[in-house]
């Protein structure tokens, strides 16, 4: 019997006989009873908005091709979004960080010029107006201009080594690709 049902009565359909027998076969592979197989079939057709006489298409390949072809116009979407949308937004952005960036280099320039106008001043002396002359011997200065040379291709060398990484929503960053051998030698000749 089949439960919840025991007191409905039965009634009778005018089927083919030939439809019958295939009906009761599809029955006994469902293992359930002829009036709860009907509920199942009329039920799953309603609740997913298809009529008996629609084709789901030949096989399940078909069906997979047009999830694949949904999927595809899905991707289309989100494409257009980020390229009308995102990719805008985030070019704003990007403008923002690097007006910002362009403000505290300004910042910077200003205090060097700071500085530079401290040097260039000469100090508060009894004699202002007096130029400074320093002798230094001629061996002793081409030894200092050689040093100096090196010191110049050895900060060219540093700054050609050094990469400017783009971050796309934190700020830009630098990155010095030297290996810890040669960043040494160069701390040592410095300090020496």
């Amino acid at each position: 019997m089949d439960r919840g049902y025991e007191k409905e009565a039965f009634t009778c359909l005018s089927i083919k006989k030939s439809i019958a027998k295939k009906y009761r076969r599809f029955c006994k592979t469902q293992g359930t009873s002829q009036s709860l197989t009907l509920m199942a079939m009329v039920e799953f057709f309603e609740h997913n908005g298809l009529s008996p006489q629609e084709r789901l298409g030949e096989t399940i390949a078909s069906l997979k091709y047009l999830v694949k072809r949904r999927f595809n116009a899905l991707i289309a979407i989100l494409r257009s979004i980020e390229k009308e949308q995102t990719l805008p937004t985030m070019g704003m952005i990007q403008a923002l960080f690097e007006q910002e960036l362009e403000n505290e280099n300004e910042e910077w320039e200003n205090e060097f010029d700071f500085i530079e106008k401290q040097l260039s001043e000469p100090e508060n002396s009894k004699e202002p107006d007096l130029e400074m002359e320093v002798m230094v011997p001629k061996i002793r200065l081409d030894r200092l201009e050689e040093k100096h040379q090196e010191l110049k291709e050895d900060f060219k060398y540093v700054l050609n080594q050094v990469r400017m990484f783009r971050n796309r929503f934190g700020k830009d960053y630098l990155k010095l690709e030297i290996n810890p051998e040669a960043l040494d030698k160069y701390r040592t000749k410095l300090e020496n």
